[in-house]
């Protein structure tokens, strides 16, 4: 279904996107017999199924290809995602023409991209779980086109392939880091062996996922450390988390803190800082935002890595190549496929003992060959969540 009708209202918002490379020299074509141009119609209706994007591109022809985001600049969840996109346009530059629309939070303007997206002739187009219902939507109207849910579940759909994080395994590595650093008598320590975590809000998933492997890596680096934690209840109350932190710092013995409260997270930074501990962050390198505030920078053991963009670039490298994806399955990307990890810096290096790095080092490889087993949050009700968090903080 055409949605025409959505041009005029779009000519501000599409003047947002960023076309990551231009479109290929249109096909020469030449007239032919009505009679002959039917049966050459049929035969490539037949075989469009079998022509990958390669043959499309040894034809001159390029797929189209859309990533819709809220917007760069946030250093971490979205412009990880804008980074695959951008090194799939440099890389697949001869096959495919990407292009990264900023939409903002406004679901209304994401859907309406998305509709002019599919008007435009989109072979691909690809958003995160905040979007999920446009997907639903659009992916039903256009069965033709190949969708890309990343971050969130959705199955059964014959034109949506569906990709999501095992952070639980980068989580797995922090809890080394942050048992390492609270056992080996560090400046600032307590000794105690005590570590903490404080999450946005209680109750969802995707910080859980991160605060289960967590426990797991602290857990399997010594199974005498506690971990303590608390959840801010906002995303954007950086006082809120600073108080926590102090609380959990001063009161609670934890000589490192685990970050996962997004604007909130930052006020743990700072209590850091202001008690000469440590700190996780998370998504990105968040020691690199504090460039200006050394005291703070300082306190950052190394950061926790969701790394979409390998699997945004994975899975349109797939599309490519294969002119297909696995439709209506849902799959997670781990440390085998690169998808997360953490951060490896002179912080890092300088902060975790050698026989620390060697544990992470071991754990990647277990984590990979499926030698070692890291229970997740994804997938699971939340009665069952709080049950395993229950157990394993208990061991």
């Amino acid at each position: 279904m055409k949605k025409r009708w959505l041009a005029a209202s779009l000519a501000a918002l599409m003047a947002l996107s960023v076309t990551a490379c231009g479109g290929g020299k249109a096909a020469e074509t030449t007239a032919a017999p009505a009679e002959t141009k039917a049966e050459e119609t049929k035969a490539e209706e037949s075989k469009a199924e079998e022509t990958t994007a390669a043959d499309a591109a040894a034809d001159g022809e390029k797929k189209e290809i859309y990533l819709l985001i809220r917007a760069r600049g946030d250093l971490s969840y979205w412009d990880s995602m804008a980074d695959g996109a951008d090194r799939a346009a440099v890389d697949f530059a001869d096959q495919a023409n990407v292009h990264v629309i900023e939409t903002t939070a406004d679901n209304q303007a994401n859907l309406t991209a998305m509709y002019e997206a599919a008007d435009k002739g989109a072979d691909m187009i690809i958003t995160a779980g905040d979007f999920i219902d446009n997907m639903v939507t659009v992916a039903e109207e256009y069965p033709e086109i190949s969708f890309l849910m990343v971050n969130e579940k959705m199955e059964g759909y014959d034109n949506v392939y569906a990709i999501d994080f095992s952070t639980s395994q980068a989580g797995f590595l922090a809890g080394i880091a942050a048992a390492d650093v609270a056992s080996q008598g560090l400046e600032g320590t307590s000794g105690n062996k005590t570590v903490g975590f404080i999450g946005g809000m209680d109750e969802v998933t995707v910080i859980e996922e991160f605060f289960i492997g967590y426990i797991q890596g602290v857990k399997y680096y010594d199974p005498e450390t506690t971990v303590v934690y608390n959840y801010v209840g906002d995303w954007g109350n950086p006082d809120k988390g600073r108080t926590q932190a102090l609380a959990q710092y001063n009161d609670m013995n934890a000589d490192v803190i685990f970050a996962c409260a997004g604007g909130s997270g930052n006020g743990v930074h700072q209590a850091a800082s202001e008690v000469g501990k440590y700190v996780i962050g998370v998504d990105s390198d968040q020691s690199a935002t504090y460039t200006e505030q050394p005291e703070i920078q300082k306190t950052f053991v190394t950061s926790v890595l969701k790394k979409m963009g390998n699997g945004i670039y994975k899975v349109i490298g797939d599309f490519l190549n294969d002119g297909t994806l696995p439709y209506g399955k849902y799959e997670i990307f781990g440390l085998a496929e690169d998808s997360v990890g953490i951060v490896e810096n002179d912080l890092y290096d300088q902060y975790v003992s050698d026989a620390g790095k060697a544990m992470i080092e071991e754990a990647k490889k277990g984590i990979a060959d499926g030698s070692i087993t890291v229970e997740g949050a994804i997938g699971k009700e939340q009665s069952e969540i709080k049950a395993e968090i229950d157990e394993l903080l208990a061991k």
